[in-house]
């Protein structure tokens, strides 16, 4: 893999073998794939304005990340605000998940099984409150609802309607945590 400097934007270049090329932004970092004897510089000079575009839109979020607040709770009081809103939407939705668990990921919040268990994102107990009962109903509404699909949607809506803006202050967060930690 090599480093380029492109406007001052860092970029890295990754070759295979292959004919497609694939510029993409992976949390705020360029990368280019490339096939193995392909110069990257005219390939990016090609699409020079939307780099520069999604460059600086990234700038801004990672400054709106920065303003944001991660909340310090003891593992008790998250199990217990956990617990707590799986109780109340469980109840709302009709649903009863056969397990609850915790472990790190990387890319999701929190997931459903098939077997209906719920999995949450150890990094939620920095989350403040509205964000893990935005989770918590999401995850619980798969026991309902498999797929991300209308009804789902409409589900989710049911519940919190302000969802979309939910969503982009998670996105905000994952960005904070992902600057805050090792």
């Amino acid at each position: 893999m090599e480093t380029l400097d492109f406007e001052g934007i860092p970029c890295q270049v990754r070759r295979r073998n292959g004919r497609r090329v694939r510029i993409a932004f992976h949390g705020g970092q360029l990368r280019v794939l490339l096939p193995r004897c392909v110069d990257p510089l005219p390939i990016i000079e090609q699409h020079k304005q939307w780099i520069v575009e999604k460059h600086a839109w990234y700038q801004q979020q990672r400054r709106l990340a920065g303003q944001l607040e991660l909340n310090r709770r003891s593992g008790d009081v998250y199990l217990r605000l956990v617990q707590d809103l799986v109780a109340r939407y469980a109840g709302v939705l009709g649903v009863r998940p056969t397990a609850i668990r915790f472990r790190k990921m990387k890319s999701k919040w929190g997931s459903c099984s098939s077997k209906g268990e719920i999995t949450l994102n150890t990094w939620l107990h920095v989350l403040p409150e509205t964000l893990v009962a935005f989770i918590v109903f999401h995850e619980l509404a798969h026991l309902q609802v498999r797929n991300h699909g209308p009804l789902f949607k409409a589900l989710i809506r049911s519940e919190f309607s302000d969802f979309r803006d939910l969503d982009k202050k998670l996105k905000l967060y994952s960005l904070k945590i992902l600057q805050e930690s090792p």
